[in-house]
């Protein structure tokens, strides 16, 4: 659980900097850091399926998850659970960068391998993908939170949850 927890305070200690330095954080860079990240993924998922000694059961993987993510609607969910803290929180920030900002974030930090497989490897104690992850998406919590405002900090709520049910 050490994992989940400390993914879980990047994602706050990162929405609460991005969000106290969001004014001088230009677009640019914003966009340059998570094109950096995306390649970080990209290069962490690329050489774990070279790892793999099955690219039968990879695939047959990819096909369950998007199937049940599609039949569960767990887009929909997000975007519902977004609306509703809009409507509470509607005030200095536009209620789409706050419902934008929460799903972006729960989708970003939540979706892919790295998550799956680590917080299963973290309730076999292996913390250290997790722990790489958190680097990751406190860098990411940075720059959404300064693009889209208070609503990336409330998926750190998604996260726990989520990462700690698996």
């Amino acid at each position: 659980m050490l994992g989940v927890i400390v993914n879980t305070a990047a994602v706050i200690a990162g929405s609460i900097l991005g969000l106290l330095f969001k004014k001088s954080i230009p677009k640019k860079f914003s966009d340059i850091m998570m094109k950096v990240i995306g390649l970080c993924v990209l290069y962490i998922g690329i050489s774990g399926a070279l790892q793999g000694s099955s690219v039968l059961l990879l695939t047959i993987s990819m096909l369950l998850g998007v199937a049940i993510g599609t039949a569960l609607n767990i887009d929909g969910g997000l975007q519902r659970i977004g609306a509703k803290l809009s409507a509470k929180l509607s005030g200095k920030e536009s209620d789409t960068d706050i419902a934008k900002g929460f799903v972006s974030a729960c989708l970003l930090f939540c979706v892919g391998a790295m998550t799956i497989v680590g917080s299963l490897n973290a309730g076999f104690g292996d913390n250290s993908t997790l722990f790489a992850k958190s680097v990751l998406d406190f860098i990411s919590a940075i720059m959404l939170s300064a693009t889209f405002g208070a609503g990336v900090i409330f998926s750190a709520a998604f996260v726990f949850v989520f990462q700690g049910a698996i």
